[in-house]
């Protein structure tokens, strides 16, 4: 995968820390990769800063959440918007083009999440993915090449 959009329905759960999913790509190896992931658990939390820290970017291994939201607060996650039920599926279509990368759920106009990319690859395999062994349920995948 270079350059196009990425959808999928997902699902994971309403419990603080327990739910990480979403996709990543430009995969070197099991170790280096962009990713955009979702916390449920933040979705509707009573804890506006936690609602702020449903979406994120990060390129792995160097720039974990921790070191990009210590070092560029508040750039590389958000809140999502329209707001999905946290225990429910939700729609997400990732665009990635050239450096830029955004992120949308449930088909609005608007990306959640837009940002640059900090890797410079530009190619990679592509997979779900989950964090802090948690787990996900994933449906719908499509994958369409090329600008958008």
């Amino acid at each position: 995968f270079s350059n196009g959009s990425i959808e999928f329905d997902v699902k994971g759960k309403n419990v603080m820390q327990q739910s990480f999913v979403g996709f990543a790509f430009h995969i070197s190896d099991e170790k280096t990769f962009d990713a955009i992931y979702f916390r449920p658990f933040n979705f509707m939390n009573a804890d506006t800063a936690r609602r702020r820290r449903a979406v994120q970017y990060i390129f792995h291994p160097d720039n974990t959440w921790e070191k990009l939201r210590s070092t560029y607060p508040g750039k590389y996650e958000n809140k999502v918007n329209p707001v999905p039920d946290p225990d429910g599926w939700f729609h997400v279509k990732i665009v990635v083009d050239g450096n830029k990368v955004k992120a949308y759920v449930n088909n609005s106009a608007k990306p959640s999440l837009e940002v640059e990319k900090i890797s410079k690859s530009n190619t990679g395999q592509f997979g779900f993915w989950v964090g802090n062994n948690s787990a996900g349920n994933f449906a719908n995948l499509t994958i369409t090449h090329g600008k958008q």
